[in-house]
């Protein structure tokens, strides 16, 4: 006989019953579903994708070092041009910029430049050094807000020792405002800039003037980490700290390139000439009293 047929019938009716019981407990049990992840706490410096502050030439996007990170920065800067005579101008900057808060960034540098003039045959030179602090602070995120803008406030002084005269100090404290808006993900995005210099300058009794800028550029990526860029600048010089005792006006266009040669290292230039311009009381369609004909930016700079 099989073993089967040794199943008696109430055996096989309990356990029936028990497996029944069994399922019906584990049909009562509560499913384990994963808890829903939280969603992710946007900053306005916190960006699904990054623009290059350098990207825009003479104009600077609104971004600011993250969080701990920290990177130098080397800039030259060139002036040359002036209305009778020659004059050229070359100025070094040297930067670290450290993420002391999220969205805060700051910036001290040293500043050393060299001038040399020359007019009716008469060559004079004149040699500076200073520093300054650049504090940046983002207000808006283009992710949150659809643009970027941050503030910025940079106090710095000039030690300027002309030749055949007494050396000087000129103390600067520049406003401004850093806007930037993606056009085309990955393609194009356009920044505008808005910034107030006032100077006084010694010795005692201080001279006051200041300088207002608004420039606005648009730069495309026509290749992985590199952009070129266009832009104009409008800039006009006042003998006040406010805009009382307009001195002249000048209006600046030029291109730029920016190349992220590696993940850490970039290099940017940028070249603006004076197309449009009137100084108070001189002749002639272009500022060349207040301001130069052709600006040169350099930049190289790493990150850590």
């Amino acid at each position: 006989m099989s073993r089967q047929a040794l199943i008696s019938p109430s055996c096989a009716f309990a356990a029936l019953l028990l497996a029944t019981a069994g399922t019906s407990q584990a049909a009562d049990l509560p499913s384990r579903k994963a808890a829903p992840l939280a969603p992710p706490v946007l900053s306005a410096c916190s960006e699904s994708e990054g623009i290059p502050t350098d990207a825009f030439g003479f104009t600077t996007g609104s971004d600011v070092a993250d969080k701990g990170s920290f990177g130098p920065s080397l800039t030259y800067g060139g002036a040359y041009g002036t209305r009778t005579g020659s004059s050229k101008s070359h100025g070094l900057q040297l930067q670290g910029s450290y993420g002391l808060l999220p969205c805060l960034e700051v910036g001290p540098y040293l500043l050393g430049g060299y001038s040399r003039s020359s007019l009716a045959g008469i060559s004079t030179d004149e040699r500076s050094f200073g520093a300054g602090i650049e504090t940046k602070y983002k207000i808006l995120g283009r992710d949150l807000h659809g643009i970027g803008l941050t503030a910025v406030i940079d106090p710095s002084f000039n030690r300027i020792d002309p030749d055949g005269a007494g050396r000087f100090t000129t103390y600067n404290t520049g406003l401004r405002l850093f806007a930037d808006k993606t056009l085309m993900p990955g393609k194009l995005y356009a920044a505008l800039n808005l910034s107030h210099d006032m100077t006084w300058t010694g010795p005692e009794p201080y001279g006051r003037s200041s300088t207002f800028t608004v420039g606005g550029s648009l730069a495309w990526q026509v290749l992985d980490g590199v952009y070129l860029s266009g832009e104009v600048r409008h800039q006009r010089a006042y003998n006040t700290l406010g805009f009382s005792k307009e001195a002249g006006y000048a209006t600046f266009a030029g291109p730029g390139i920016f190349w992220q040669a590696t993940k850490q290292f970039a290099i940017s230039a940028a070249y603006n000439v004076q197309v449009a311009g009137k100084a108070k009381g001189q002749p002639g369609d272009l500022d060349l009293t207040n301001f130069s004909q052709h600006l040169v930016k350099v930049k190289a700079a790493y990150s850590f």
